[in-house]
């Protein structure tokens, strides 16, 4: 059984997401070029919907975690 693996986010979040796999890919190649292991990193991008969705999340949910993790009435609002 074939999965549709469905990328939600912009182009701009793709190329990041590219980025960051290329960046920590451990695929190996046999001599002639041939790709014989695959990361788990490219398999991600083929196998696993809910990670990418969840990558998708985190990433565009970063900046208001940052946001309200250290804004000052924030947590003056949480100390009182």
């Amino acid at each position: 059984m074939s999965i549709q693996i469905i990328w939600h986010g912009t182009q701009q979040e793709s190329f990041a997401l590219i980025g960051a796999v290329a960046r920590n890919c451990t695929c190996e190649e046999g001599p002639d070029g041939v790709r014989t292991v695959t990361c788990s990193s490219h398999r991600m991008l083929t196998d696993d919907q809910r990670a990418l969705d969840g990558l998708l999340f985190a990433r565009r949910m970063v900046e208001r975690l940052m946001r309200e993790e250290f804004s000052p009435s924030w947590t003056a609002h949480v100390e009182s």
